[in-house]
């Protein structure tokens, strides 16, 4: 075999490997956004691929290298990524005025939430949510009283076996007005009090992505979905920081 079919031979191996990657995780459905694996921004809802967790070999402008568990690397582009943002560890009673903040949790129905994970969007990250109050069950959807695919003749939701068990969640967005005990106001009806849960409860802020801040050894989440000869294509990524925003040094 000569030389160039070789690499040819093995190139092809390398890029069937990843479109296998990203058909296997298209297969897979992960719960709703913010449960946790923290993965995921907005409404809460069923999407495809369970998403992998790596580490940052490389960083240049252009591109990073991430290595999974398994020890395989894959090259990303940077122009191949639809969503990146960067999660920071963060201070809640340090957060700008007009911050919003985002939790998935167990509704108390007493105007509590507990939780055991909030995201804070400040300035230009705001627009990585849409403020929202939405009331889920089940697993999950969210209640519509003119969904008549969920409810039956008596006014009730239909439910799958096993549904009836879960608790009732909120999913809020909105303004962060108090950091100790952190209170959320949603656009419409009354603020809610994030309490932690049993594991405690922990405070990133969420800002969008720039290669300038990544660097080799950070922790990776990573949603693929396609693949070339050239880039793994990522649905999302999502870096996760060990310092705040403000300890970062370019």
């Amino acid at each position: 075999m000569t030389r160039n079919r070789l690499r040819g031979v093995i190139l092809g191996i390398a890029v069937v490997g990843l479109l296998a990657l990203g058909a296997s995780a298209s297969r897979a459905q992960v719960p709703f956004a913010g449960a946790g694996a923290m993965a995921g921004f907005n409404a809460p809802q069923f999407r495809p691929g369970g998403g992998e967790w790596a580490r940052v070999v490389t960083a240049t402008p252009k591109w990073i290298v991430l290595e999974n568990a398994a020890g395989q690397q894959f090259p990303v582009s940077f122009n191949a990524i639809e969503v990146f943002v960067i999660r920071w560890p963060a201070n809640p009673r340090m957060a700008s005025p007009g911050t919003l903040a985002e939790v998935t949790g167990i509704d108390l129905m007493n105007g509590s939430v507990v939780a055991g994970h909030v995201d804070l969007f400040e300035g230009s990250a705001r627009a990585l949510v849409t403020p929202t109050s939405l009331v889920m069950t089940g697993y999950p959807r969210a209640l519509g009283r003119n969904n008549l695919f969920q409810m039956n003749v008596f006014g009730r939701y239909s439910m799958i076996p096993g549904e009836e068990w879960m608790p009732q969640r909120r999913h809020l967005v909105g303004a962060l007005i108090a950091g100790n005990p952190i209170v959320i106001a949603p656009p419409r009806g009354p603020s809610s009090t994030v309490v932690p849960g049993t594991g405690g409860m922990s405070v990133t802020q969420v800002t969008i992505g720039s290669p300038s801040f990544v660097r080799p050894g950070d922790l990776v989440w990573y949603l693929p979905v396609n693949a070339t000869p050239q880039t793994l294509a990522v649905g999302r990524l999502v870096i996760h920081k060990t310092i705040p925003l403000a300890q970062f040094v370019p």
